[in-house]
């Protein structure tokens, strides 16, 4: 299965059932998202995309794709929904389009 986050900023197709990934594909979408946010984050002038505790939580997932990428089912798709969602969230204060989703 290939999973494909991208430079396109569009909301990535991962996969119907998010529980088809293997361990390894699981960690390669936690990096990609990850790595995403950082660039969002850096690529931001002011304002809330640069607050500290964005900033934390982004390091703290990033240590942390190991123990996240072998999350049991449930909660592996409970955290990756909820930081698309951020990502979403995060790509539209950026753009100036944000819809409150968190």
């Amino acid at each position: 299965m290939t999973v494909t986050i991208g430079r396109s900023r569009s909301l990535p197709s991962i996969a119907a059932d998010l529980r088809d990934l293997s361990f390894a594909d699981r960690q390669t979408v936690l990096l990609q998202i990850v790595d995403e946010l950082q660039e969002i984050c850096e690529g931001a002038r002011s304002g809330v995309l640069l607050h500290p505790a964005l900033e934390f939580l982004l390091r703290t997932v990033g240590s942390s794709i190991g123990s996240i990428a072998g999350a049991d089912d449930e909660c592996w798709e409970g955290i990756i929904r909820e930081l698309l969602r951020l990502r979403a969230t995060m790509l539209g204060l950026k753009t100036g389009t944000a819809r409150a989703l968190h």
